[in-house]
């Protein structure tokens, strides 16, 4: 047991100077830690954001595609009824003149 003494003594003083920056690389480290876990935080955060964005994103991309289908369908209507209406127009203009 004698022996043990001057052995701890010697061990306390080589590592007593570093204790200081062991304990400043501890809190550190845990500081790091809580940022890195705010910022998953945060990334999670504008991840679900994003997806929310994409979503209303698509819906108004389908609305407008079915409002532009429909605006097709009108154009198509309306141009059947003017090439119509012009067949009668000339079926009228050649009665007149015949």
């Amino acid at each position: 047991m004698p022996a043990a003494w001057p052995i701890a003594k010697f061990l306390f003083k080589l590592i007593a100077p570093s204790i200081p920056d062991i304990i400043s690389t501890v809190s550190n480290m845990r500081n790091q830690q809580e940022g890195i876990k705010s910022q998953e935080e945060t990334l999670a955060e504008r991840f679900n954001e994003i997806d929310h964005t994409l979503a209303r994103q698509l819906e108004l991309i389908d609305t407008l595609t079915q409002q532009i289908a429909t605006i097709h369908l009108i154009l198509r209507r309306t141009l059947i009824i003017s090439i119509v209406t012009l067949c009668l127009a000339i079926i009228g203009l050649a009665l007149i003149v015949y």
